[in-house]
């Protein structure tokens, strides 16, 4: 029976887990292109930023997802401290949608409702819809497993040896209450989910084995384990993500402490709003929605005096500003917003792009501060190379997950500009070190020479500045319209080759003449990589 009992509860968790975890994502892939919008509508507005908290976990169904999408936010500085306080405050109301799933009476039903969402799953040909059913195929398999875990453990309450194990962490006293509160929060953290934990408990009081105030302890302490989450995921941030998932873990031991010090009158206001006896899981549902409101109203109007709070127990550090994007690993559970991301990183790295060809213009020009000129060169060369390796690093770690094709083929677009990018900048970095080491040596390009330069620089710096917009603008035909802008930067250099080898060089020095050779070669091979781009998008 033990066997049977263990075997039961555990394949009905795991299909539980299973269902959780694909409804989550299910539902990212649907809602993920609107969490960027939704962002933008914060302010330093502390209701909005909670009430978007409450909006996007009842979305994902999942506080700690959208808990650790949070403290990415706040890493990548989408989000300042207080605006992600205010969306995990939300989050904690948000997640109690899940428990009011729970209770509905349809376990029964799990299997078919699995069986109908997987044939629409195959014959159903749009990306879109296919997502769909297997969001609905995932809530068969959350009810399909609860009833699982529920069936399973009804053979418990007629064996004395489970009967005692539940009574010693009853929560008859205060220390009960807090014995209950710790069983829950450390299943919580080892499970690292706190829709699961609710799940068992809510099964563990069906089948009459945990009374109403054990149950209700229970769901306080998993409130503090599924801050666990976010603490792991935050070992690798910067001070201000710390901070927040700090917070996260802080607010809801908060929670429960004057919860369990109330925990009389607070057991007393809940049975006034729902009777124990006659719908226990519902009882257990009401209890984590009321704990969350609570908790929240009571914190919100101090979230600046407790970010104010985190500032001084985290401290900065000198290696949280390393980072040139604002893309971390955190961000891979919603992709849609790394990819968003990945493009306002692109189109950061062509700004950059554009200033060095201002720069070499400069230089060319024999204007002010060239030395400044030729550090800007040098400075965006250096930070084009970690925009390339953060873009490529994230955005590859996204291939690897389900996406639409739409945004595989969108990635890799981002990917390919990148690449593309930081080899554009090595060419024109190369440029201002050839032209710097030709000042060094006392050398000088004729006339004829340096405006050909500036003839070539002015057109690949305006061939780049069109691609640059077509990406910005995802327009096929004006990457096909700069075309015409590659053929005449290869025939201008051509033409300069030709006339330079076809010129008597007597008293020219080598140096001279291969550095100039060398230059032109340079922003012929920058105008390449920059057709490569129009190849990609244009399917040339």
């Amino acid at each position: 029976m033990i066997t049977s009992i263990i075997l039961n509860v555990i394949g009905g968790l795991g299909i539980f887990l299973y269902g959780m975890d694909n409804m989550s994502i299910g539902m990212r892939k649907l809602v993920g292109p609107k969490l960027k919008k939704l962002l933008a509508v914060l302010t330093t507005n502390r209701v909005m930023s909670v009430l978007i908290g409450i909006f996007i976990t009842a979305l994902v169904q999942s506080s700690s997802a959208s808990t650790v999408m949070t403290v990415g936010f706040v890493n990548a500085s989408l989000l300042t401290l207080k605006q992600g306080l205010g969306i995990i405050l939300g989050a904690n109301i948000g997640t109690t949608l899940t428990g009011w799933i729970l209770v509905l009476k349809v376990g029964d039903y799990g299997l078919p409702l699995i069986g109908i969402s997987a044939i629409f799953f195959i014959i159903l040909g749009k990306e879109k819809h296919k997502t769909i059913a297997l969001t609905i195929m995932s809530f068969g398999f959350i009810f399909f497993g609860l009833n699982l875990m529920s069936n399973g453990l009804k053979p418990i309450k007629d064996l004395p040896e489970f009967t005692r194990l539940f009574q010693l962490f009853k929560a008859d006293s205060y220390f009960g209450v807090l014995k209950a509160c710790l069983v829950g929060a450390m299943v919580t953290g080892v499970v690292q989910s706190s829709a699961a934990t609710i799940g068992i408990t809510i099964a563990l009081a069906n089948q009459g084995l945990i009374d109403y105030p054990t149950s209700v302890a229970l769901v306080l302490g998993e409130n503090v384990g599924t801050t666990v989450t976010a603490l792991l995921a935050s070992l690798n941030t910067n001070s201000n993500a710390k901070r927040a998932a700090l917070a996260h873990t802080l607010i809801n031991v908060f929670g429960v402490l004057w919860v369990t010090t109330l925990f009389r009158p607070y057991l007393y206001i809940l049975e006034k709003i729902m009777d124990p006896s006659l719908h226990i899981d519902r009882f257990i549902a009401t209890s984590h929605t009321i704990f969350n409101i609570f908790n929240v109203l009571l914190l919100t109007p101090f979230i600046g005096p407790f970010s104010k709070f985190l500032l001084l127990i985290v401290k900065d550090k000198k290696e949280d500003k390393e980072r040139v994007t604002k893309l971390n690993a955190l961000m891979i559970k919603v992709p849609p917003v790394v990819v968003s991301q990945t493009k306002l990183e692109v189109l950061e790295m062509g700004n950059r792009i554009k200033e060095v060809f201002l720069a070499l213009e400069n230089i060319f020009n024999k204007g002010e501060n060239i030395d400044k000129s030729l550090k800007l060169i040098e400075d965006a060369e250096l930070s084009l190379d970690l925009y390339e390796k953060e873009i490529s690093d994230i955005n590859f770690c996204i291939l690897s997950r389900e996406l639409s094709m739409d945004m595989v083929d969108e990635t890799r677009g981002n990917l390919i500009t990148t690449d593309e990018y930081e080899t554009i900048s090595d060419y024109l970095d190369r440029i201002a070190q050839e032209l710097n080491k030709l000042t060094e040596e006392d050398l000088e390009l004729s006339e004829g020479n340096v405006n050909v330069l500036l003839t070539l620089n002015s057109m690949v710096s305006q061939f780049f500045n069109d691609i640059y917009s077509a990406f910005d603008k995802k327009n096929i035909q004006a990457f096909v319209s700069t075309i015409k802008q590659y053929d005449d930067i290869k025939f201008v250099y051509r033409e300069a080759k030709t006339e330079h080898f076809s010129m008597e060089h007597g008293n020219i020095p080598s140096k001279l003449s291969t550095g100039y050779i060398d230059i032109l070669h340079y922003y012929r091979r920058a105008s390449d990589h920059i057709y490569n781009i129009i190849e990609h998008f244009a399917q040339i």
